[in-house]
């Protein structure tokens, strides 16, 4: 956890941003002018709590938490006198220096704060506590903190040096990471670190940190932008704090209300327009537990609104509702990763008779997410906003993306602008599970070879290439017989190959351990279906050793020690080069298979599957430089050294040649990958009649 924390910072972290604050303030102009009048009476009112802040640092950081708390707490108060428009307080718990009840780790936040009601007295969050609760320990447990109910955590260090800054931010990431985990309607996340008594405000997004200047709490004016935080985040609609308004808790039911566009919805957005499908869910099957990137979630919903806390227990899964926030193009209409798109196309084009129907998700309503900005604006107007990136952070999208665009120079290889983000939510059925709950190796083949007879017809039918082969986007769902039925899900990362003529590396694609040799090297190679069944090769290699769950498979804290560990330890150039080598010769691949793991049932059957699959693949080209999977070398004969006893004139310019001609045109490399992109739909129909064959088996063994 804290490498990956220090990983992100180093990564995503971007400090002394100017604007932070104002990402907070609020959109409707009566409510902004109305707190910007309240922080000058704020600061007026709490003048007196100043005094707390006139030291370089505390003794102890223990020593802060009391003064901080009781700062946050006065504004609170000085904003309920002051103002009669506040949406909300922002109060602190008053455990400071706690674990949180439901956290993955053991590490204690410092301070937490929670969105408090405006009409009540401001006091410190007595956090869970049950006074009904019986003895001391009852007690105790009940008066814990919980990630669902914080709006933004503190982090405080005793001295404002770069260590201890960096540590931090370090921590902050670690908790915010848990924010988005447990809280499933948070689109972006804030935060405080406090280091000697240097005040910054950060953002948390799917791909930036935004944190912006130290604001010295010494000050008066330092003072000022931390009573200005607390006042917009008292004042500012609520998808301003980071909160989906299109995602909503009923808390009187225990479920949640979740919008989807509808499809074909037309852009520009506007009230007048923005339609959507409401469905209701009882069950989240996916959170957003990675902090960075797609933040993915997902739910199993039903359209009928349950009508009482006892209903919720029974709603019927009509689908599964993806959440996403996935890289695209500003312009809808050129959007070539566009998942909605992808499925409406496969719905049109594909045959109801197909073999493959079934196997492939049908689209029930899906698109971009928008929503009103505005929510206190009456009538048709533009305050109905698609949110994406630019949308989120505003002028400092561009800012950031403008000088790090501009000037890579100036800034670490790892930041080359912040990548345009749309948050996207898809409806579809069926209602797939995931291939960990399924009874046996028999039943996995059969699975996959649903989902790449799916793939294959797809792309035959529709020209659409998935390109993103991995455990978590084949499922399967159980048919009236009891038989199992494969599911080919996600297709965020395919291309239509009716707009992309040849498809390079546009954008690298897959997930790691999964991710074939040309998009680990990220090279000019053109993408194929090859690439993907090489992913499945990769999938099926790894259930063979780690097993379909984890009761009867290798400890995965044993990778490193296995051969298929490579495919997941160092940098991807090192990754690639490894299962070039493991995929090249029967003898290098036997040192996976043989690594599988025994005790799961047919694992015989497994090996020689993936074995003949590997064959098929790697070594069936028509062509010699087709098979294999390492570079190959061909010499230049024109380049070979020239002999003593020929004339002096002629010796002494074919030596000056030979020094200067370069080495890597001297040896030209073959890259087998490359090669077989022109026998690329032969290898994959002898692949699929491989799969076929097998699954034949696999159902007869079933009976």
């Amino acid at each position: 956890m804290r490498r990956q924390a220090q990983n992100h910072i180093r990564n995503y972290l971007r400090k002394d941003v100017n604007g932070v604050l104002e990402l907070a303030l609020p959109v409707n102009a009566d409510k902004r002018r109305a707190a910007e009048e309240t922080v000058e009476k704020v600061i007026h009112g709490i003048s007196s709590l100043f005094a707390g802040f006139d030291k370089d640092a505390f003794a102890k950081e223990k020593d802060s938490y009391k003064p901080l708390t009781s700062f946050i707490t006065a504004v609170a108060e000085a904003i309920k006198k002051n103002s009669k428009v506040a949406s909300r307080l922002l109060l602190p718990y008053k455990r400071t220096d706690t674990a949180i009840a439901n956290s993955e780790t053991s590490s204690r936040v410092d301070i937490a704060l929670r969105c408090g009601d405006v009409k009540s007295k401001p006091k410190l969050f007595e956090a869970n506590f049950d006074s009904s609760a019986g003895d001391k320990k009852q007690r105790e447990n009940a008066d814990r903190l919980y990630y669902e109910d914080v709006f933004a955590l503190i982090e405080v260090k005793r001295h404002a040096s770069a260590s201890d800054e960096a540590g931090a931010f370090e921590q902050l990431v670690r908790y915010t990471r848990e924010v988005y985990d447990k809280q499933h309607n948070r689109r972006f996340a804030w935060g405080l670190t406090i280091c000697g008594l240097d005040l910054r405000v950060c953002v948390f997004g799917a791909n930036y940190i935004l944190a912006s200047e130290k604001f010295d709490l010494k000050a008066e004016s330092g003072r000022r932008q931390f009573v200005r935080m607390l006042v917009y985040w008292s004042f500012c609609e609520e998808h301003r704090l980071g909160y989906d308004p299109t995602v909503r808790r009923l808390k009187e039911l225990g479920c949640w209300e979740i919008d989807v566009p509808i499809l074909g919805n037309p852009g520009p957005y506007s009230k007048a327009n923005a339609r959507v499908d409401t469905f209701y869910s009882n069950t989240v099957i996916i959170s957003a537990d990675r902090q960075f990137g797609r933040l993915t979630r997902c739910f199993l919903a039903g359209r009928e609104k349950p009508s009482s806390s006892e209903s919720v227990k029974h709603i019927e899964h009509q689908v599964i509702i993806k959440d996403a926030w996935p890289e695209a193009e500003m312009d809808a209409s050129n959007d070539m990763r566009d998942e909605v798109a992808h499925l409406s196309k496969i719905q049109r084009l594909m045959p109801d008779s197909s073999k493959a129907s079934g196997a492939y998700p049908a689209l029930e309503a899906g698109g971009r997410v928008c929503f009103s900005h505005d929510p206190r604006s009456r009538g048709s107007d533009d305050r109905v906003v698609e949110d994406n990136t630019r949308s989120l952070i505003g002028e400092i999208f561009d800012a950031i993306n403008e000088s790090e665009g501009g000037n890579r120079e100036a800034v670490s290889p790892q930041m080359n602008g912040i990548p345009y983000r749309v948050h996207k939510r898809i409806a579809t059925s069926p209602i797939g599970e995931p291939l960990r709950r399924l009874e046996s190796i028999l039943e996995l083949v059969i699975v996959v070879t649903d989902a790449m007879r799916a793939h294959t017809a797809i792309l035959e039918s529709c020209r659409i290439l998935h390109r993103d082969i991995s455990n978590n986007n084949i499922m399967f769902y159980r048919t009236e017989s009891g038989m199992v039925k494969g599911l080919l899900i996600d297709f965020d990362h395919a291309i239509d190959l009716d707009h992309v003529s040849r498809t390079y590396h546009q954008q690298r694609s897959g997930t790691l351990p999964f991710m074939s040799v040309n998009n680990l090297e990220n090279n000019d190679n053109e993408r194929t279906a090859l690439d993907d069944w090489e992913s499945l090769i990769y999938l099926l290699c790894w259930i063979g050793t780690f097993g379909l769950r984890s009761d009867h498979a290798n400890n995965q804290e044993t990778q490193d020690n296995l051969q298929i560990g490579r495919w997941t330890n160092g940098n991807l150039k090192v990754i690639a080069k490894a299962k070039r080598l493991d995929l090249d010769s029967d003898a290098a691949f036997a040192l996976i298979t043989d690594q599988f793991y025994e005790k799961s049932g047919n694992i015989a059957f497994l090996a020689k599957l993936v074995e003949n699959l590997r064959y098929v693949l790697i070594e069936s080209g028509p062509e010699t430089n087709c098979k294999g999977s390492v570079l190959k070398k061909t010499t230049n004969n024109d380049t070979s050294m020239p002999l003593v006893d020929e004339k002096h004139d002629q010796f002494i310019a074919m030596l000056l040649n030979l020094a200067t001609t370069n080495q890597e045109s001297a040896s030209q490399l073959i890259d087998p990958f490359k090669e077989r992109v022109e026998h690329a739909s032969k290898i994959s129909k002898d692949m699929m009649d491989v799969l076929e064959k097998y699954a034949e088996a696999a159902r007869i063994l079933l009976k």
